[in-house]
């Protein structure tokens, strides 16, 4: 039998609780029983107000109270419950379970110094009412409130930085944006759902990375200036500003300057009034900000938005077929969103990719943009299908229309991931294989995706590139253009898959892979400049030196077994304008030639005589494909540009 004397309940010994429960129980207004085999269950009726300091629940006991309770602190390891009333002056703690009110019940936080309310364990509150003129704050990733929040006039309510609430009832709050205050700093930002229109509330967001870092943005309130905003700070830039801020004009396309007021705006230089005519932040739009100040923390005031938004996006460009139909969106609301959510999303408007929908979120730890796919189960770059609040990302429109969102894609998942690095590894698909290389300069890195187990070969996501000249730009050369992702069929169709390369600056980089090793059996990274051949299965690293005059088409990824021997068969092939031509002369056996286009397709294959010279019409002009030769046991690759 438990020792019930080692438990303190009401902060008061069981010979007290004994004497009280007496006294209580002749007035008929309290009654609390002691189950020895499982701790306490104390009950207050209806109608019954007790007053005291403090509550502490232990873990085996329940408190069910349906009267009003009036304390100072209440700490809670155990059950608390029922639809009664809790006023509290000092602080309440969770790590157990509260579940108070299912049809009535309140929680009345109403200090006169500063509260915290810390809710470790699950929280469920009817009504939660915030009565302290110096603050409440939440700090919880699993509180949910029922019926209604009540912030009244002159209270402050505060949700902690990397913490969320769920509201699916009424917020009601009286003392506007300076009542509401989602927290941020270095370790996240508050996250918020709820379904109340018109909210007032300051959401604050702490601006990660370096100084001068680029990074995408977005508003979660419908009526925040800009111009009287602390996104607009002074600073020592030629003209008194310390932040940068654009939008991006797909028609044109181009970013436009926010500080570009010019009277002249032209279709292939559009001033900021024509292209953003209004003084507020638009809900759905994104911005490219950068800030002189290290980590600041900045803040968007006023009514948080809620339900249904939408945005025009338009496909309109002509001037860079690259960037067709990008159109720079953002997340409107003060919680994270789910690219992937199979409702809530109306985006048929937008360029199919591999059956999904593409987007690209700005990455200033790999000075690059990592890109995801409504369909796929991993991205590029750090980026996942969680949209962090505040945040702004590139979508690719097929067609002028507008961008749909409804709180169903709300989550809290990825709230605190704005702008930082997250690694996302491959587990959900074993057949993806991601290829990043790094600059060992700090001067960024880029990742491309292949995904196999397609029912046929397909373009994923186009290259979106850099605007750092420095950064360095992996991509995929097709004949659909210049990719971060594709689909493919298998590898017995796709043998050889090219992996294109561009520097940005002269120096050393490494090549890392991701994958399942157990699903391939040859992975091997042929560097034709060096023509050398890394085993990739047996180290997932290859460093380089490169240059900005080596040629792009530098490196092939294999999947079938090749040769680790020299590549000194002596074979000679290239084309003379007419015909491609095998020159065997000096081999003195039989050589196989294939032939692969970019895709890594076979085109054909073919066994040719020794000591011969052999010529192959080709009326495919204007592509490049990759020759294998083989014979003995020595190998030969090479690439060809048939014009």
């Amino acid at each position: 039998m438990k020792n019930f004397t080692q438990h303190k309940i009401f902060s008061i010994k069981w010979l007290v609780i004994l004497l009280g429960i007496l006294f209580l129980l002749l007035k008929q207004q309290m009654q609390a029983q002691y189950i020895s085999n499982n701790g306490a269950y104390v009950s207050i009726s209806n109608g019954t107000v007790v007053s005291m300091d403090n509550i502490t629940n232990d873990n085996a006991t329940t408190l069910n109270n349906a009267g009003t309770i009036i304390l100072n602190t209440l700490i809670n390891a155990g059950v608390t419950q029922g639809n009664g009333t809790y006023t509290i002056t000092g602080n309440f703690t969770n790590t157990g379970t509260v579940a108070i009110g299912d049809t009535s019940g309140t929680v009345d936080m109403n200090g006169t110094s500063a509260q915290m309310m810390t809710m470790s364990g699950a929280t469920s509150f009817y009504n939660l009412t915030i009565n302290n003129a110096l603050g409440v704050t939440l700090s919880s990733t699993q509180t949910i409130i029922t019926n209604n929040l009540t912030i009244n006039s002159g209270k402050i309510f505060k949700i902690e930085a990397a913490k969320n609430l769920t509201v699916t009832g009424v917020i009601a709050n009286y003392e506007g944006n300076a009542g509401f205050i989602l927290e941020s700093n270095v370790t996240g930002t508050a996250s918020l759902i709820h379904t109340t229109v018109n909210v007032p509330a300051t959401v604050k967001r702490y601006i990660s990375g370096n100084a001068e870092d680029w990074h995408f943005l977005a508003s979660p309130v419908s009526n925040q200036v800009i111009a009287s905003s602390s996104w607009v700070p002074a600073g020592t830039y030629g003209n008194g500003t310390g932040y940068d801020l654009y939008v991006f004009d797909e028609p044109t396309p181009c970013w436009v300057y926010q500080l570009n007021t010019s009277p002249t705006s032209t279709d292939e230089n559009p001033n900021w009034p024509t292209v953003h005519p209004t003084a507020n932040f638009v809900s759905g739009r994104g911005y490219l900000y950068s800030v002189q100040a290290s980590n600041p923390t900045n803040q968007f005031a006023g009514n948080l938005n809620n339900g249904a938004v939408s945005y025009a996006v338009t496909k309109n460009s002509t001037a860079d077929p690259l960037l067709i139909g990008f159109n720079l969106i953002g997340n409107p609301y003060p919680s994270a969103i789910d690219w992937k959510a199979s409702s809530g999303w109306t985006r048929s408007n937008l360029l199919d990719s591999g059956g999904g929908y593409d987007m690209w979120i700005w990455n200033p730890a790999t000075n690059n943009y990592g890109v995801y796919n409504s369909f796929a189960s991993t991205g590029t770059n750090g980026i996942s299908n969680f949209i962090a609040p505040m945040q702004g990302f590139f979508v690719r429109a097929d067609s002028n229309a507008a961008i749909n969102m409804t709180n169903d894609i709300r989550v809290h998942t990825g709230a605190s991931n704005w702008f930082k690095n997250v690694h996302t590894k491959n587990h959900e698909n074993p057949e993806n294989i991601k290829v990043k290389i790094t600059s060992q300069s700090g001067l960024g890195s880029d990742e491309v995706l292949l995904q196999f187990g397609a029912s046929s070969n397909q373009a994923g996501a186009a290259k979106l590139y850099s605007t750092i000249k420095t950064a360095p730009s992996a991509y995929l050369t097709t004949e659909e253009g210049e990719l971060t992702v594709r689909y493919l069929t298998n590898t017995t169709n796709n043998p050889i898959v090219p992996l294109s390369f561009k520097p940005g600056s002269d120096g050393n980089y490494t090549v890392s892979i991701d994958f399942d090793t157990a699903t391939y059996d040859f992975v091997l990274l042929e560097d034709t400049k060096t023509k050398t051949k890394h085993d990739l299965k047996d180290n997932p690293t290859y460093d380089f030196k490169a240059t900005l005059e080596d040629p792009f088409d530098r490196f092939l990824l294999h999947f079938d077994e090749v040769p680790t021997g020299d590549n000194n068969l002596p074979i000679r092939i290239y084309y003379n304008g007419n015909k491609i031509v095998f020159d065997v002369s000096l081999i003195p056996d039989d050589t196989t030639v294939t032939l692969f286009d970019t895709l890594g397709r076979k085109i054909l294959e073919k066994k040719i005589r020794g000591k011969t010279i052999h010529y192959l019409p080709f009326n495919n002009k204007n592509q490049v494909f990759i020759v294998k030769a083989v014979s003995n046991g020595l190998s030969f690759i090479s690439k060809i540009f048939v014009y």
